[in-house]
């Protein structure tokens, strides 16, 4: 199976090992860059920080995101945080009126960020691959109803071919992946496809009237996945052996 691992400079170095080791791989860390053009992102943590999953941490910014619009949806409802180095968390509220926690995004979620600054950004998440050994696994639980998800493993491409969120005896026949399309930095509708077993490429288009491609995602991307099975949460387990 073909699978993209884009981790930019990765070290296997055995004596990399921080204080979670019982979470984080011991011999594989690196970088990823992430673009955040001007406008609405859709991303994700792509990387575990060994300092911490915080925002502060794994998008720092010194005054350069002042501003910028950070929207997390918690299973009903978006969380709004604001950019702001002058708070003594670094962030404020939708407002910006007042200091709240820094947000805290584990690989494995996606979400909004709307870079309003009016200046073309990259960040560089640094850290390890959250998993606890190689070969190892990784394992992401998505609820019943519509999450905003992500590849827990910095892997890019077909999201059953490369992901590895793959449809075994049409386990997940059904349910939809929703990807937004962004032009401008404006949010343009989504492009829904929906996993199915009996069409020739594994997937149907938005109504599952005809076979649809299938979906791409790329490193430091998500999509928003409705799981509508009825069974409960559906366990997304990837794996990472390198050779």
């Amino acid at each position: 199976m073909k699978k993209t691992l884009l981790i930019a400079a990765a070290a296997l170095a055995a004596g990399v090992i921080s204080s979670q080791a019982q979470v984080y791989s011991q011999n594989i860390v690196g970088y990823v860059n992430t673009p955040l053009p001007l406008g609405t992102s859709f991303i994700s943590i792509p990387l575990a920080n060994t300092a911490g999953d915080s925002m502060t941490n794994t998008i720092p910014n010194s005054g350069q995101l002042d501003g910028a619009v950070v929207s997390i949806f918690n299973g009903t409802h978006f969380v709004q945080s604001t950019f702001d180095s002058t708070m003594p968390t670094g962030f404020g509220n939708a407002s910006d009126s007042a200091a709240v926690p820094a947000p805290v995004v584990d690989p494995g979620t996606s979400f909004y960020l709307n870079n309003n600054t009016g200046v073309i950004q990259t960040n560089t998440f640094v850290g390890q691959v959250f998993i606890a050994s190689i070969p190892g696994t990784a394992t992401n639980s998505l609820p019943a109803g519509n999450s905003f998800a992500a590849s827990v493993i910095p892997f890019g491409g077909g999201i059953s071919s490369s992901l590895q969120f793959s449809n075994n005896a049409g386990a997940l026949d059904g349910t939809i992946v929703s990807q937004p399309n962004i032009v401008g930095g404006s949010i343009h509708g989504f492009t829904q496809t929906v996993f199915d077993s009996t069409m020739s490429t594994g997937f149907g288009n938005a109504s599952d009237s005809a076979s649809a491609p299938e979906p791409q995602v790329v490193v430091g991307g998500g999509f928003i996945y409705n799981n509508n099975a009825g069974g409960g949460a559906i366990q997304w387990v990837q794996t990472l052996n390198v050779q």
